[in-house]
């Protein structure tokens, strides 16, 4: 993951095979396309741009407008007790 140094120091992020490295602007992405911010700022923010399959496109989850390269970069293991939820969760019952 960027940290606000690499950005502010423009270090590229890290771009998914088939991803355009000029990326696309929001305004031009359709449906189904990664929506990963690669550099820019406001409306000129650049986009990856990589096709996501309907079954992997997930809005309102996280990382679910993002094809799976990127989704595996933003998408953590969580902390200890995040993974230890849905065990506790079924021991409650």
């Amino acid at each position: 993951m960027r940290t606000a140094a690499m950005i502010i120091a423009g270090i590229a992020p890290p771009q998914a095979p088939g991803c355009n490295s000029i990326g696309r602007r929001l305004a031009d992405l359709t449906s189904h396309q990664c929506h990963f911010p690669l550099r820019g700022e406001g409306a000129e923010t650049r986009f990856c741009a990589v096709e996501v399959s309907p079954a992997d496109w997930r809005p309102g989850a996280s990382g679910g407008q993002y094809c799976t390269f990127h989704r595996c970069i933003v998408v953590g293991r969580g902390t200890p007790a995040e993974r230890q939820a849905p065990r506790v969760l079924e021991r409650l019952g």
